[in-house]
């Protein structure tokens, strides 16, 4: 059987691709919805989640301050409510799809190239936490 990797550049990712994206069960990322505010993914076709590549970064860093950096759920939530450029960093962090944009003969617009912002390299100097870099390096990893 084949390993499915979740392909980067989606503008929505599915609650599997999410909890195998990031190690966590689909029953925390549920339950992390209710305990933090600023994780909203959108709901499609009446319940299904649907993660938008902000969602993904955002659960990061709440895995790294409740995981690594042994954070309490009421303490997380109080240092992103008091820290919100901590969950715009976060939000930043994972990729979205590049955006297509029309050829310039005209007819069908053609994929532009990818826009990732900087390499994973060189996210630390520009103030990215460790732990979320050390999981961004890890998700590369596994889509590549």
């Amino acid at each position: 059987m084949s390993e499915h990797k979740p392909g980067i550049g989606k503008l929505y990712y599915s609650i599997g691709e999410v909890a195998e994206v990031t190690g966590l069960p689909p029953y925390t990322l549920r339950s992390w919805e209710r305990e933090f505010p600023c994780l909203r993914p959108k709901r499609v076709r009446g319940k299904n989640r649907a993660y938008r590549p902000r969602d993904i970064g955002i659960i990061l860093l709440i895995k790294r301050l409740l995981h690594e950096e042994r954070y309490s759920t009421e303490g997380a939530r109080r240092k992103l409510r008091n820290e919100p450029e901590l969950v715009q960093k976060a939000a930043d962090g994972f990729p979205e799809q590049p955006r297509s944009r029309p050829s310039e003969g005209g007819g069908e617009p053609r994929q532009a190239a990818p826009q990732w912002g900087p390499r994973i390299e060189e996210a630390r100097p520009l103030g990215l936490p460790g732990g979320i870099l050390e999981e961004l390096r890890q998700i590369a990893r596994l889509l590549e």
